[in-house]
């Protein structure tokens, strides 16, 4: 896979992220760079198309960070438990790599919230996992785990390391032809950092929260697309795209949702979403139960 394409792919996704979290900007003109961001070295042929959506390993702070300045509160707890690595590990290269992704998205919520000895916790945690799936010079190399353990109060410092992870894991991938582990381990992230919204909102019941969580959905369709095209991987591939399927359906089926989308199929301006108790109801129990299969490994 052409680096380029990869990482278009994933600006745009940076692009949509930002434009759900601002309130001020012109919806029309985010729709504009979304479109201009990935369609700029989009690649032509079939083959290319479906490598367009392999995505590297997330940012692990994208999307929590969006949360955070929703106002989504740290909660000891709703995090997954560090005890279920050793299952991952003897589990298929699939149930791995969720297991990673998850404990990336948990990676974050701890560091944004300042939870410091947890957040060594789940960096050792995710370094350890790393080494089942052929990640550990990734996670490992350039002294990364003394920078973690010295810097992990310094957002900044924390956030060039995982940058620097991130890259090192899509070369690995990509050299040795499995770039569809980014796909599988940014959807366990997605779903991680979903649950944990979703479980934030039962308790604190912020609207900016839900507003936010919602807003994610879309990157859903990007998510859906990454995994359609690599269903042949693996059977539980297959299992994850029905899962981001229905997900999907339940949100598309939102009635302020199917009215924007009536109008303007491409963006959901935010100032218009209207989610109902027992449609949020509906999605985070969606959530839960696809989280729960993966936690279970």
């Amino acid at each position: 896979m052409k680096k380029i394409a990869s990482y278009s792919v994933l600006l745009g996704l940076g692009v949509l992220l930002i434009s759900s979290c601002g309130s001020n900007g012109n919806v029309a003109e985010k729709k504009e760079e979304i479109k201009d961001t990935v369609a700029t070295e989009a690649p032509k042929s079939s083959s290319e198309k479906n490598e367009a959506y392999l995505y590297a390993l997330p940012s692990p702070m994208q999307i929590a960070t969006i949360l955070k300045k929703a106002g989504l509160k740290y909660y000891s707890g709703l995090t997954n438990p560090i005890e279920n690595a050793g299952k991952y590990k003897t589990g298929n290269l699939v149930t791995k790599t969720l297991g990673l992704g998850t404990y990336l998205s948990d990676l974050s919520y701890c560091i944004l919230n300042k939870q410091n000895q947890e957040s060594k916790n789940y960096f050792k945690t995710c370094s350890q996992l790393s080494e089942s799936i052929g990640l550990a010079k990734a996670f490992q190399d350039n002294n990364v785990p003394t920078r973690m353990e010295k810097n992990m109060t310094n957002g900044d410092s924390v956030s060039k390391i995982l940058s620097e992870i991130q890259m090192e894991s899509d070369n690995v991938l990509e050299e040795n032809k499995q770039s569809y582990i980014s796909v599988i381990a940014f959807t366990g992230a997605w779903i991680e950092s979903m649950y944990i919204g979703t479980q934030v909102h039962v308790k604190e019941k912020n609207a900016n929260v839900t507003t936010n969580i919602i807003e994610q959905m879309g990157i859903a369709e990007n998510i859906i697309k990454a995994l359609q095209a690599n269903k042949s991987v693996d059977a539980d591939v297959t299992v994850l795209l029905q899962d981001m399927n229905a997900l999907n359906d339940i949100y598309n089926n939102f009635k302020s949702v199917k009215e924007i989308k009536a109008t303007d199929p491409d963006v959901i301006d935010p100032a218009k979403l209207t989610i109902s108790g027992e449609e949020l109801s509906s999605f985070s129990k969606k959530i839960e139960e696809i989280r729960t299969r993966i936690v279970k490994g």
